[in-house]
């Protein structure tokens, strides 16, 4: 059987700051983005040979509209920081 999807965390318009900390060799890159909450949704994770396991194994993800209009897709795991932070003053 094939989980449905939770439901929405955030409000689209919701301005949120993610932080996410990627592993380069031995080192840390911290990550920031900031921006306006599009959507939410789910990606398979693994590759095209995984065929139709795809299906139930799946990350979250959130989609972010920047103030320059540029469009962020995020892959969220358990060490990505979500914070909802107030509006820039524009």
């Amino acid at each position: 059987m094939i989980p449905t999807p939770p439901p929405p965390k955030y409000a689209p318009g919701t301005h949120l700051r993610v932080t996410q900390f990627v592993r380069v060799g031995h080192r840390r890159w911290l990550t920031r983005v900031e921006g306006l909450v599009e959507g939410e949704g789910r990606r398979p994770v693994g590759g095209i040979e995984m065929g139709g396991k795809a299906s139930y194994c799946q990350q979250p993800t959130i989609r972010l509209r920047r103030t320059d209009g540029e469009l962020v897709e995020i892959a969220v795991d358990e060490e990505t920081k979500v914070e909802a932070v107030p509006a820039p003053a524009t």
